[in-house]
């Protein structure tokens, strides 16, 4: 009977530490699962959703244009009335636009193309006009026009080219071309468990001497608000860009667990130039998870520089 006792005692031990092993197992995969779902909902509507509303945002656009009294929607532009307007568009390259065009024909030519000049779509900005002529082309005006789009990551507008016909008659091309910003990668976010930050600031081309200045922080207020503000960070806008002059100069954080003696996160954040910060994750044994850019650095290294008591870290001299 004692025998039978202690076994059955040394069953309900295994039983026990089984189940702890089962509910420890889904407690981790369940957190896996949550921290899963919020760096995926921390990112935003995904490329494909954003191109959907763009297409979706496209057609309302073109109904917000303004047309003279009289025009004739056409299936298509007739080269004989003037073929700069099958190339004033130009040709999206963009993979992130969707670009929708129409063609109208009016009577009236001067008339309705100074008709035209007047007016505004509703809910539009005017963003600018101007015109091209050349030897054997048509004279070609332009006008711009911006919207305000509820999806902040969505660039609305509406571009009018208008030739006078040889008839005439005034040609109006309307495209209507809304450009999304691409969802940010996965790469972008920091995990937690940092319990130490180092910063280092590299003043640049400028600063012969006092040009690197490497701070400490294991503060874990500071660390979860620097880890907060890299997340936020917004993605690269789509299209070129004209950045400021750059020397090279750079802000970088490295995040550090507990006991590591290589870095799980690095951010490095150009104050001038394009401001494009680099984010770059690892894994455990040292070797790259991935890595991504996004946009903000002027305004993240001038706020860690300011939190951590750095000066001239943007390696020009103070104004």
């Amino acid at each position: 009977m004692k025998a039978s006792t202690k076994e059955l005692s040394f069953a309900s031990i295994v039983s026990s530490v089984l189940s702890l092993v089962i509910l420890v197992a889904a407690l981790t995969f369940t957190v896996s699962l949550m921290a899963s779902s919020a760096n995926a909902s921390s990112l935003g509507a995904s490329n494909a959703q954003r191109k959907a509303l763009a297409t979706a945002e496209a057609p309302r656009l073109l109904t917000l244009a303004t047309l003279p009294a009289g025009s004739t929607k056409l299936s298509a532009w007739i080269r004989a009335d003037g073929k700069a307007l099958l190339a004033s568009g130009g040709t999206s390259g963009d993979p992130d636009q969707v670009r929708l065009t129409e063609y109208f024909l009016a009577p009236g030519g001067n008339r309705a193309l100074n008709w035209l000049d007047a007016q505004k779509p509703e809910g539009g900005s005017y963003l600018g006009s101007g015109s091209s002529a050349g030897p054997g082309s048509d004279n070609v005006s332009f006008r711009s026009f911006s919207f305000h789009a509820t999806p902040t990551f969505l660039t609305p507008q509406l571009q009018y080219s208008m030739l006078i016909t040889p008839k005439g008659d005034l040609g109006l091309r309307v495209d209507a071309d809304v450009t999304w910003t691409p969802q940010k990668s996965q790469y972008s976010l920091v995990p937690a468990g940092a319990t130490k930050v180092v910063v280092i600031v590299n003043r640049g081309l400028n600063v012969k001497s006092g040009k690197i200045t490497t701070v400490t922080t294991t503060d874990a207020t500071t660390i979860t608000d620097f880890r907060l503000r890299v997340n936020q960070l917004p993605a690269l806008s789509p299209g070129g860009r004209l950045c400021p002059v750059d020397v090279g100069a750079s802000l970088t954080l490295r995040f550090f667990n507990a006991g590591a003696s290589r870095p799980y996160a690095v951010v490095d954040a150009d104050p001038g130039g394009c401001g494009i910060v680099k984010i770059l994750l690892y894994r455990a044994n040292d070797t790259l998870l991935g890595m991504t850019n996004v946009s903000g650095g002027y305004t993240f290294a001038k706020y860690v520089a300011r939190k951590m008591g750095i000066t001239n870290w943007t390696g020009f001299p103070p104004q």
